[in-house]
């Protein structure tokens, strides 16, 4: 299905400039200053003569806001274009030209969409997907109907983009198992009331929390922000917080080792293969461990996840040593 890409019927929506300067991420003394030094926006004056930004304007300020973060001078961005500021928002080169408007990005995301209202509204806002990274879209009335269709195949990177009436605990719950099921990179629930376990719980395990967004530029923002993740998180290589790196050596391996250093002066294999078979033992015992609620699924999930990433530290010191005294066994390859 294409991206949706309609034109927005809907009214003009004005902002002041405390709420322009929040949708911004910035203090109200930066938007003033920035106007005042800059003119990084001219937004339109009201009849009591109050500052009313569009839309357009906030969207201008979220793009530079975000490069000054990266480290761009403020004097040298504050009069480009905006499909100028996208572009290097995109993190590409700039070559001194606009950036075309249905320019792809180098990283591909599939961007999966769970709740009616979630993509009914997106679709009324216009905006183009493909701006964004976005190459495929996948919609499911509710979260039953995502799992059945959830897929973590393919090359993109996939998002996951949500919207419960009810965060209670067994939503939270079934949200984390279709994170799972999907290998999401990026995850976002919107919604509408909730309980603080539930919310606590998804925090805990990575996932982005928003109340209901009421205009195209808080849309805007939402998946700006999780396409970044996204994009981060492929091009550093990394695995979403809820997948595991398997174990390089097994406990036969492990013992190996382990007996050898009975034979040398440095007792660090030794150390070093029980603390993997410690780690390896808690992983274990966190995965397997009974959960009573979503908060205590988040919980452990993020206890194994630890000791996952501890381990996979542990296990490639292990392997330089055992590279450095030429032993075997080498570590055993993973199908």
């Amino acid at each position: 299905m294409p991206p949706p890409s309609i034109e927005d019927t809907s009214p003009a929506r004005n902002y002041r400039s405390g709420e322009a300067a929040r949708l911004a991420r910035m203090p109200v003394t930066r938007l003033r200053l920035w106007e005042r030094r800059y003119e990084v926006v001219g937004p339109a004056k009201s009849e009591a003569g109050q500052r009313l930004y569009s839309e357009d304007d906030v969207r201008r300020l979220v793009l530079i806001n975000a490069l000054v973060q990266r480290g761009h001078a403020i004097g040298a961005i504050a009069r480009l274009e905006r499909e100028q500021l996208e572009f290097l928002a995109a993190g590409e080169a700039s070559s001194g030209r606009s950036r075309p408007t249905n320019a792809s990005h180098e990283v591909r995301f599939r961007l999966t969409l769970v709740g009616e209202n979630l993509s009914r509204r997106l679709a009324e806002t216009g905006i183009d997907l493909r701006r964004y990274g976005v190459g495929k879209l996948a919609e499911y009335a509710d979260l039953a109907a995502a799992r059945e269709g959830a897929s973590s195949e393919g090359e993109e990177a996939n998002i996951l983009l949500l919207r419960v009436p009810s965060l209670h605990e067994d939503a939270a719950s079934e949200v984390l198992a279709l994170s799972d099921a999907c290998g999401a990179a990026a995850v976002a629930v919107v919604y509408g009331f909730g309980t603080g376990r539930a919310a606590e719980a998804l925090r805990l395990a990575g996932v982005r929390l928003y109340r209901e967004p009421d205009s195209r530029t808080e849309l805007r923002q939402m998946l700006g922000d999780l396409c970044h993740i996204a994009r981060v998180t492929r091009e550093a290589g990394e695995a979403p917080s809820w997948s595991r790196s398997p174990r390089r050596y097994d406990d036969a391996e492990l013992e190996a080792i382990a007996a050898r250093s009975s034979t040398i002066a440095c007792e660090c294999p030794r150390h070093l293969a029980e603390l993997v078979m410690q780690l390896s033992t808690f992983e274990s015992y966190s995965d397997e461990c009974t959960s009573r609620s979503a908060h205590d699924v988040a919980l452990h999930r993020h206890l194994g996840d630890a000791a996952n990433r501890a381990r996979v530290l542990i296990e490639s010191a292990l392997e330089r040593v055992v590279r450095e005294e030429g032993w075997s066994p080498q570590p055993h390859q993973t199908e």
